[in-house]
């Protein structure tokens, strides 16, 4: 399994089990999934989560003034 299809399952398994209202420990023994991989995907995502944020970059927009001083300029 390529590990974008990895992620994709355990975003899908994370999302169950927070709108399942169980405890980790309960619902993770009821799909047969392990505690610790339950919270390795957990902070995994979360990390992954976090570095998507802090990878946007913003750009100055010009404002309408500074668009028509250009284009006065420029004529």
């Amino acid at each position: 399994m390529k590990t974008d299809e990895k992620i994709t399952l355990w975003s899908e398994r994370i999302s169950e089990f927070h709108s399942s209202g169980q405890p980790c420990k309960a619902w993770c023994q009821e799909h047969h999934v392990p505690v610790s991989t339950m919270s390795y995907w957990m902070r995994k995502l979360k990390t992954l989560d976090e570095q998507s944020d802090t990878d946007m970059i913003f750009a100055k927009m010009p404002t309408e003034k500074e668009i028509s001083t250009n284009e006065t300029l420029n004529t």
